[in-house]
């Protein structure tokens, strides 16, 4: 593990990446810019399924809550392969950093849902644009393809910090991988009409940029990696003494 640090020049630039890109969606000139994106790009993955059936079932599927569960299972399994498998550090800081991730999700994804954007009302594509074709009129599947609260993408926001988090502590090519990942999870999505293509870029890559950045350009990762590898090796101290005790032979 490195000593804790402040990385401010990699702070400053996330940070001033992270405003631009909001800038940018709050400026008029530049935000008809985004609106205009936003319709294209809605338009144009919604016409993958809007006459072929098996593209209509497929992407029904994939906006089913059990298709989320598989794709938290794999990228659950590609963290589990750095955990076992890397070798930027020893095995229990691995361990300590797959649990930051994890814990780190859960609360971004809490805290962003019930505080931040808790009152953001927004319509998605399939609620605005006509023609749209809805899966769930299409397929017997329940899909998700609409929402009066579209922004964030919370899909987004999971998998840019899952794919952030990852690259930094893990490297490049466990970050490609999951930067990947990232792209086919949130993709049925935007297919089905539920999300705008900014409320993924915007809502939720810009959401974990700016969270990720704090915790990993801080002391706060080195502190909470710390904490937990002093735990883990605190309990298998007192499992070995307790093992080794008299009394246990």
């Amino acid at each position: 593990m490195n000593e804790p640090y402040w990385n401010l020049r990699g702070l400053l630039i996330s940070y001033g990446i992270a405003a631009l890109m909001v800038l940018s969606y709050l400026w008029s000139p530049t935000r008809m810019l985004w609106d205009s994106l936003d319709r294209h790009i809605a338009f144009g993955l919604n016409s993958l399924v809007q006459t072929s059936r098996p593209e209509q079932l497929f992407w029904a599927f994939a906006n089913l809550r059990v298709f989320d569960y598989i794709a938290a299972l794999i990228l659950f399994a590609v963290l589990a392969c750095y955990v076992m498998r890397g070798t930027n550090a020893p095995r229990e800081v691995r361990f300590a950093r797959a649990v930051v991730v994890c814990v780190l999700l859960v609360l971004l994804v809490a805290f962003t849902r019930e505080f931040l954007f808790k009152d953001v009302a927004r319509e998605s594509p399939s609620l605005v644009l006509q023609p749209f074709t809805l899966l769930s009129e299409h397929t017997p599947f329940d899909a998700k393809d609409h929402s009066t609260q579209s922004f964030p993408g919370d899909h987004a926001t999971v998998v840019a910090t899952f794919t952030f988090l990852l690259w930094f502590f893990a490297g490049r090519r466990y970050g490609l991988v999951s930067a990947l990942l990232a792209t086919l999870f949130i993709l049925p999505r935007l297919v089905s009409g539920a999300h705008w293509f900014s409320d993924a870029v915007i809502g939720g890559v810009v959401t974990a940029l700016v969270a990720v950045s704090l915790v990993v350009f801080t002391p706060v990762q080195d502190a909470l990696v710390r904490a937990l590898v002093g735990l883990m090796r605190q309990t298998r101290r007192g499992a070995h003494a307790h093992t080794h005790h008299p009394s246990h032979r």
